[in-house]
């Protein structure tokens, strides 16, 4: 008895089956890039109140690649500024896996900073300090038990090459009687290579602006006149509060 359908002809409809497929996997690869984005934008401003926009940015999370363009943070209402942070380009190529055991590995990081406003309001809160609880709100309450794990989770990193540029700095705080605003023009412009410590991310910063940092966060460094040592002991301080900061975003990713 012959067999009703030929081999050419299943094979046929195996491959139209296979295309289609194929083509539909690229379809909804290619929305989730397109709509990533704002997604991403929408979340951090209803999770922080802080006004987020974005001239270009694409995001693959299937290479592990984010490109940014022409970026800029605003402080909520209410706040003494709106300024925050304005960035001209942002960049990163990172290896996915290593996300797992809580460590971020890039082979490439690109950070172009044209400003940065570190306001104090009336209520004495930092800017930043607001933004990185705000991206640590999940959407129902958390308890106290749950707090002190989520804390201990530390996230370690290492950026084989990073290409970092900082214009200006400028630190306001308005919690006391008259405010006291202090604007640094760093024009920092380096290249870095194996970045695996806040330490290491400050260095290109002077020691007054570090001192200056320190008194915002409400502790003074150790001075760093130029050694080697004093820097080490004032990056460990000052890049504690630093470093929750960069932990949020990679811990609460949306």
């Amino acid at each position: 008895m012959n067999d009703p359908m030929p081999n050419s002809f299943r094979g046929g409809w195996l491959i139209r089956g296979v295309l289609i497929v194929a083509v539909l996997g690229v379809i909804l690869a290619a929305a989730w890039i397109v709509l990533l984005p704002g997604i991403v934008v929408s979340t951090i401003q209803a999770r922080t109140g802080f006004v987020v926009k974005v001239e270009q940015m694409s995001v693959n999370p299937f290479i592990g690649k984010v490109n940014i363009e022409g970026a800029v943070v605003e402080n909520p209402i209410g706040w003494p500024t709106h300024e925050f942070i304005t960035l001209r380009h942002f960049k990163v190529a990172a290896d996915l896996l290593p996300l797992l055991r809580h460590r971020f590995v890039a082979d490439e990081m690109t950070v172009d900073v044209e400003s940065f406003f570190l306001v104090r309001n009336q209520d004495g809160v930092l800017n930043t300090e607001a933004f990185r609880k705000g991206l640590a709100k999940a959407k129902g309450d958390t308890s106290k038990s749950e707090q002190p794990k989520e804390e201990s989770q530390k996230t370690e990193f290492l950026i084989h090459h990073l290409s970092l540029k900082f214009d200006r700095l400028v630190m306001a705080d308005y919690s006391g009687r008259k405010p006291s605003i202090k604007e640094y023009n760093l024009k920092i412009s380096q290249e870095m290579r194996e970045v695996d410590s806040v330490t290491k991310l400050i260095i290109p910063f002077n020691g007054v602006v570090l001192d200056a940092i320190g008194k915002m966060f409400d502790f003074v460094p150790v001075s760093v006149g130029g050694t080697l040592n004093s820097l080490e002991q004032a990056g460990k301080k000052t890049g504690e509060s630093l470093k929750k900061w960069f932990q949020s975003l990679e811990k609460k990713k949306p």
